[in-house]
């Protein structure tokens, strides 16, 4: 997963998300070149769905699965021009 500023710059490309123990762990690089290890506690968690807010979070699967369906659609385009 990329994340972008509103001037299309690369800010940070997560590589993975896991579990261990109560928190997260997220492996990526932040501005195309520093590795970097974030450790997210669920009290962080927390806040990060505080920052969310309810009509987002109720509005997500909506967004999942336009996300889903976007890279299925981009998958397909790029086997056909294979």
């Amino acid at each position: 997963m990329k994340m972008f500023s509103r001037e299309g710059v690369e800010m940070m490309e997560v590589k993975s998300i896991k579990q261990d123990g109560d928190n997260l762990v997220m492996k990526g690089k932040v501005m195309g070149s520093m590795s970097t290890v974030i450790l997210i506690k669920p009290e962080d968690c927390w806040q990060a769905l505080k920052l969310l807010g309810w009509r987002t979070l109720l509005r997500m699967p909506v967004i999942l699965f336009k996300g889903y369906w976007q890279s299925k659609r981009s998958a397909e385009g790029k086997i056909a021009k294979a």
